[in-house]
C-alpha cells in the first residue's frame, strides 16, 4: 500500500469511473485497474462496486478512503514542513476566469509584500482545479461550488443577477422570476464554465425552460451583446465591480440562486496568509 495507490482509489471515487479517473490521472487505464487490485488484494477487500454509470465506493471503500485522506493529509503537512525556504517561498495559484480577476490582484499584493513568488493559472472549472491540487502542481486553488472536504475552505456565498441594459425594458423590474426569466433572450457562457454549470442546476431544480439562449465562449464579449441590446446574461455579485455604466444588475426573487467561493489548500499557513488579505 502507498500514497499513490490511495490517491488512486481518492480520484476513481470522485469520477465514479475508473476510466475517467485514469484519464484525469494521465495513466493508463489498465494500468490503473491494475494497481488497485494489487491494493485490494493486499487488503483482502473490494473497495469498489460496479452499477449502471459506472462504480462507487464500497462500505469497505468509504473507511478505506476516510483514513487514507487523513493519512495523506498528514503526510503533505509533514512534507511541507521541512520542504526548503527556497521552495516555501514560491507560491502557485490556479483559480477560475472569474475570481482571478476579481479576488487575486489583492491576495498577490499580499503575499509579494511577504518576499513571496507567484505564479498564476486561470483555469475552467473547479473540477480541474482540484486535480491539479491533488497532483500537487499548484498550493492554493479559488474555485465555487466545490465539494466538502479537508483542504476545502469556504469563505463567501454570492448570489447571482440577471444582467441587462440600462434603458432595456426590462431593467425596470425590482426582481427577476422565474417567468419572466424564460421571455429573455439569454446569452451563456459555454460548457464547461461552472458558472454555466450552476445556471443549469438552478433551471433544473426551478422547472425553467429558457426557449432563447445563444452560447458565448468569451465573458467580455457577452458583456458587449448584451450593451448592445441583444439579450441578457446572467454573472455572480462579483462581478458587479466592474460593470459597465450602461448595464445593470437585477436580483433574482430566489435568493437561494448562489455559488459557495471556496480556497483548496492543504496549508493552514497559506489559509491564514489569504485570509489576512481578504481582510
Amino acid at each position: 500500500m502507498n500514497l499513490q495507490q490511495m490517491n488512486y482509489v481518492k480520484k476513481i471515487a470522485e469520477m465514479k469511473s475508473i476510466n475517467k479517473a485514469s484519464k484525469s490521472l494521465h495513466i493508463s487505464q489498465p494500468a490503473l485497474t491494475k494497481q488497485l487490485k494489487l491494493l485490494e488484494d493486499e487488503l483482502g477487500t473490494t473497495l469498489f462496486e460496479r452499477n449502471k454509470s459506472g462504480v462507487i465506493l464500497t462500505r469497505d471503500g468509504e473507511i478505506f478512503l476516510t483514513e487514507a485522506e487523513m493519512i495523506v493529509r498528514k503526510v503533505m503537512n509533514l512534507k511541507e514542513r521541512f520542504t526548503n525556504k527556497e521552495v516555501n517561498n514560491t507560491i502557485k495559484i490556479a483559480a477560475l476566469p472569474s475570481i482571478a480577476s476579481i479576488l487575486l490582484p489583492e491576495i498577490v499584493q499580499k503575499l509579494s509584500s511577504l518576499e513571496y513568488k507567484v505564479t498564476i493559472q486561470v483555469v475552467a472549472t473547479s473540477q480541474e482545479i482540484e486535480s491539479l491540487l491533488l497532483a500537487k502542481k499548484i498550493d492554493i486553488g479559488f474555485g465555487q461550488d466545490v465539494k466538502e472536504n479537508d483542504y476545502v475552505y469556504t469563505f463567501l456565498n454570492e448570489p447571482y443577477f440577471l444582467i441587462a441594459l440600462a434603458s432595456s425594458e426590462i431593467s425596470q423590474v425590482h426582481s427577476i422570476s422565474s417567468e419572466l426569466l424564460t421571455e429573455q433572450n439569454l446569452i451563456l457562457p459555454t460548457f464547461p464554465c461552472d458558472i454555466r454549470k450552476s445556471l443549469e442546476k438552478y433551471l433544473s431544480q426551478e422547472e425553467i425552460i429558457v426557449k432563447k439562449t445563444m452560447e458565448v465562449g468569451q465573458n467580455d464579449l457577452i458583456l458587449k451583446l448584451v450593451k448592445n441590446g441583444v439579450g441578457v446574461t446572467i454573472l455572480p455579485e462579483m462581478m458587479m465591480r466592474s460593470l459597465d455604466r450602461n448595464l445593470i444588475a437585477i436580483p433574482f426573487e430566489n435568493k437561494g440562486f448562489s455559488r459557495k467561493i471556496s480556497l483548496l489548500t492543504y496549508s493552514t499557513k497559506i489559509v491564514n496568509l489569504i485570509n489576512e488579505s481578504l481582510q
